[in-house]
């Protein structure tokens, strides 16, 4: 009977000793999934600033996309004004120079 008594002393010691080995690796792991979730959150914020300011940064690259192909499109159109006039001009000048050496034939032959 003592030797009983002594194993179920035995037993119920060991299954003590279990419980509290259990007890501290459930608080160690739940420490350690505390610690996760932290980081996993803190990288979710980091990610999520990364886009909105890739966004920013995207808005602002089209905004100056649409500025400099405006600029471009009104640059072009003073271009094309520009060659008008030095065209109208040229034709004016040609036919002056027409008219000039249509005079001076005139004279020689006068």
């Amino acid at each position: 009977l003592e030797a009983s008594q002594a194993k179920s002393i035995d037993l119920e010691s060991s299954l003590v000793a279990e419980r509290e080995a259990s007890a501290a690796k459930y608080s160690e792991l739940e420490a350690e999934k505390t610690s996760l979730k932290a980081e996993l959150q803190d990288r979710i914020k980091s990610l999520q600033l990364d886009v909105d300011t890739s966004r920013d940064n995207l808005t602002q690259m089209e905004t100056i996309l649409a500025n400099a192909e405006s600029q471009s499109a009104a640059l072009k159109a003073e271009m094309e004004r520009h060659i008008e006039g030095l065209k109208t001009e040229l034709d004016a000048s040609h036919a002056k120079s027409i008219d000039l050496e249509s005079s001076l034939v005139a004279e020689r032959e006068a």
